[in-house]
């Protein structure tokens, strides 16, 4: 395992040749999880988060596909999925697919929602979970935290504007929340959204359908429990609620690493790649030798 300092800033430099993503379709009964695999090694999975897709990793892969082993879930109800979009069913997908794959334990990778699913994962299967990132959590998955979440209300609005005004102007309030705050040098693009949003159904908003209840939230007691190594994340400029449920979790997790990325807000890694690639790349250094 690569340890020092320089040697992560070489891997940081890297866009080595790797084989391309391998994509797949997987079958977990009512549904079929799309998914892409890339590189060899510890692997790594990189869980999305509401309304996006795999491709909201895609500065990822070249950084990380030489050294790892990259595996990129849709979600189901999201990308090329089928199936509705269920957070309960999510870590159940996972498991299945890291079986498929022959993967005994990964480092878990969750972005906002998709950490909730990370977290889901983590306590339901501890024994599959190498490492354990929280980046820009805000606590949908948690049965009980004892600050209410702004994201239930949040989210309602959101669905009120798809329903009413369309898909388009649901767009345009997303990007102008502070869900999406870019710092001035990199604005999102004024001609188009990302493609992962452009090809956002909106399905799970418009036609929400009852979760399964296949693998329940994890309750605040279970979080001390956790034993894998942790790395929480955040921008500084995240959502006030997820840098509060941030310090909370620090303190509660054992061993827990918090990493906070400068000038980015709640997709840090879109804002600031290196500096994530990095602090990914420094934690994962740490983790003990297989």
């Amino acid at each position: 395992m690569i340890r020092t300092g320089l040697a992560i800033l070489l891997l940081l430099g890297t866009a080595a040749d790797h084989a391309p993503a391998q994509r797949r379709m997987l079958d977990v009964g009512d549904a079929m999880i799309h998914y892409d695999v890339a590189g060899q090694g510890d692997a790594v999975v990189f869980i999305h988060g509401w309304a996006q897709d795999l491709r909201v990793w895609d500065d990822q892969v070249p950084v990380f596909a030489p050294h790892y082993r990259v595996v990129r879930p849709d979600r189901r109800g999201y990308g090329k999925s089928t199936g509705d979009a269920d957070p309960t069913a999510d870590p159940a997908d996972l498991l299945m697919l890291l079986d498929s794959l022959g993967i005994q334990s990964a480092s878990v990778v969750g972005l906002s929602g998709g950490a909730g699913i990370a977290l889901r994962f983590a306590v339901a299967f501890p024994e599959r979970v190498r490492a354990l990132v929280l980046y820009g959590f805000a606590g949908a998955a948690l049965a009980d935290f004892p600050v209410r979440s702004p994201r239930g209300p949040a989210f309602a609005g959101f669905a009120e504007i798809a329903r009413t005004y369309g898909m388009d102007s649901l767009g345009k309030a997303v990007f102008a929340s502070p869900l999406a705050w870019m710092p001035p040098d990199q604005p999102w693009p004024k001609d188009s959204l990302p493609v992962w949003w452009r090809e956002y159904s909106g399905r799970d908003l418009l036609d929400p359908k009852p979760q399964s209840g296949r693998v329940p939230p994890p309750r605040w007691a279970q979080i001390p429990g956790l034993r894998m190594p942790t790395l929480i994340l955040n921008g500084d400029h995240d959502l006030p609620f997820a840098l509060i449920l941030a310090d909370s979790l620090e303190r509660r997790i054992p061993g827990a690493r918090r990493v906070i990325i400068k000038d980015a807000g709640h997709s840090a890694h879109l804002a600031r790649p290196m500096q994530f690639n990095q602090a990914l790349l420094t934690f994962f250094a740490t983790l003990p030798a297989r």
